[in-house]
C-alpha cells in the first residue's frame, strides 16, 4: 500500500516539475501574413488572375441579360406562342445553369491560386515559427488570430514581432 503511495505522489511530483518546465509562447499569424513582404506581390499576382478568369465570365453574363431581358420584352408584349416562349425558358435556364456552373468553376480556380500563391508564404512562416520554437524551447506556440483560442497572454510571451523581423530578411 505504502508503495502505491509512494509511487504516486512520486508520479506527482514528477509531472509538477516537468509542468513548470514547460514554456509557451503566441503569435498573430494573420498579422504576420499581412506584413509579409511577398504578399503585396501575391495578392498583385492573385487580383490580376482573377480579372482574366472573370471578365470573360462578366460578357457572358451581360449578354445573358440582355438576352433575358428581350425574352421578358417579347413575352410581354405577346409576340411569342406558348411553345415559343417555354423552348426559350428552357435555353434561358440551361444557359444560366451553364453560367452558374462556370461561375462555381472560376471561384475554385481563383481560390486554388490564392492557395498555390500564399502556400510558400505559408511554408516560410511556418519554418520560422519551427525554429523560433525550437530555439526558445517552447512547449507550444498558439495563435491569437484564431478568436477565443487564448483567454490570458504574457506580453512577453507574443513571438509575432520576432517571426515578423525574420520574415523580413527574405527577399520579396
Amino acid at each position: 500500500m505504502n508503495l502505491k503511495f509512494g509511487l504516486f505522489a512520486l508520479g506527482l511530483i514528477m509531472s509538477a516539475y516537468h509542468a513548470d518546465a514547460q514554456k509557451f509562447g503566441y503569435i498573430n499569424s494573420a498579422q504576420i501574413i499581412e506584413a509579409h513582404p511577398k504578399v503585396t506581390g501575391a495578392n498583385a499576382e492573385l487580383e490580376t488572375f482573377q480579372k482574366s478568369q472573370l471578365e470573360p465570365f462578366e460578357i457572358k453574363a451581360k449578354a445573358f441579360q440582355d438576352k433575358y431581358r428581350m425574352y421578358m420584352e417579347d413575352a410581354n408584349k405577346g409576340v411569342m406562342s406558348q411553345v415559343t416562349m417555354e423552348a426559350k425558358q428552357n435555353e434561358l435556364r440551361t444557359e444560366q445553369q451553364a453560367l452558374s456552373e462556370e461561375e462555381q468553376q472560376i471561384q475554385f480556380k481563383i481560390l486554388q491560386k490564392r492557395e498555390e500563391l500564399l502556400k510558400p508564404i505559408l511554408t516560410e512562416v511556418d519554418n520560422i515559427i519551427q525554429a523560433l520554437g525550437k530555439e526558445g524551447q517552447y512547449t507550444m506556440i498558439f495563435d491569437t488570430s484564431v478568436n477565443g483560442a487564448l483567454l490570458y497572454t504574457i506580453e512577453s510571451d507574443d513571438l509575432t514581432a520576432a517571426v515578423k523581423a525574420k520574415c523580413m530578411v527574405t527577399k520579396p
